[in-house]
């Protein structure tokens, strides 16, 4: 007998399948992967431009690490499989988190650290992508006043409150204290058991990102980083628009870049992103003034890309880390 939470997972697969058939039909799809095919030599660049975005999204989260307990170049093979794990496999980001926070405890990490780490990583990673997110909406706008009266504005000003919403909300868990109300409230009103082993364990969580937002030139050097990572993510979708030959300013890539991400972010409970990604590089490039089957080309781009940079991944993880997945 199927479990809810498997149910829950067929369906939202299911809704994703569907959108990414519904938009690449409606989108044209077939058009898109003639861009691509045409170009398919080149589509290696699309990993080497992948390169800056991964070694600043590792670098944030190194420095956030208690006296370097890990060393950057475990933080960087780590998080590179961890990103795969969330977008390769079908679970989502979500999986690829606890991932990181697993491999970061078999290399020595203690479970409050690695957990605390990743943690306020996800926190700085939302509140960066609001701020490029703004900063590139005003500057769309500011380029093109007739954008003001676009129909995807609605989307844009709801990403922007959905997001900041987000932001307000961890900034209040952490720093008054909230973790530990909640798991109290949650446990009889949710019938959630945890053991006294648990319970420590959100003790100890709750501690560590209390005691990590003091530090604040560490968290303000890692959100740069994380801030420069986005930049560096919308150079990679510049790339791929240079491949195929299509013009566009940086800015208007770092708006793609900043929207796609906050609407793949809200809709974490879609496997991988599947569908979702695609419609909303639809939406914010034909915002910015792409065509449709341009827009939804990126996306197809993005997905091959994560393929490039997948496999190698996923068989690191088995080559390295396998013997820790039997024990």
């Amino acid at each position: 007998m199927f479990k809810i939470k498997n149910i829950k997972f067929i369906i939202f697969l299911f809704l994703g399948v569907f959108l990414f058939k519904w938009g690449y039909d409606l989108f044209g799809g077939t058009e898109a992967l003639d861009l691509i095919n045409k170009k398919r030599n080149k589509l290696y660049l699309l990993v080497l431009a992948h390169i800056p975005t991964l070694y600043f999204d590792s670098l944030t989260w190194y420095v956030l690490l208690k006296k370097r307990s890990l060393s950057f170049f475990w933080s960087f093979i780590i998080t590179w499989i961890a990103q795969t794990s969330g977008k390769f496999f079908p679970t989502g980001n979500v999986t690829g988190e606890f991932v990181r926070i697993y491999l970061g405890i078999k290399k020595g990490l203690s479970s409050h650290e690695a957990s605390s780490t990743v943690f306020a990583d996800l926190i700085l990673a939302t509140f960066s992508l609001f701020i490029i997110g703004l900063f590139s909406f005003f500057l769309v706008v500011f380029k093109d006043s007739a954008l003001i009266d676009s129909d995807y504005n609605h989307f844009i000003y709801f990403s922007l409150i959905l997001i900041f919403s987000g932001c307000i909300f961890f900034y209040f868990l952490i720093t008054k204290r909230l973790l530990r109300y909640l798991v109290r409230k949650t446990k009889p009103i949710f019938n959630i058991k945890l053991n006294k082993k648990k319970i420590l364990f959100f003790i100890k969580l709750d501690v560590s990102l209390y005691y990590l937002t003091k530090k604040k030139v560490v968290v303000l050097k890692a959100l740069f980083f994380r801030l420069i990572g986005w930049l560096a993510g919308a150079f990679e979708i510049y790339v791929f628009l240079l491949i195929i030959d299509v013009n566009a300013s940086f800015i208007d890539v770092i708006l793609i870049e900043s929207f796609t991400g906050i609407m793949r972010a809200v809709a974490f409970f879609v496997p991988a992103g599947i569908g979702v990604q695609e419609l909303a590089f639809v939406a914010i490039g034909s915002y910015v003034g792409l065509s449709p089957s341009i827009s939804f080309s990126i996306a197809i781009g993005r997905r091959v890309r994560e393929f490039l940079i997948g496999v190698p991944a996923v068989i690191t993880w088995f080559g390295i880390f396998g013997k820790h997945l039997k024990s």
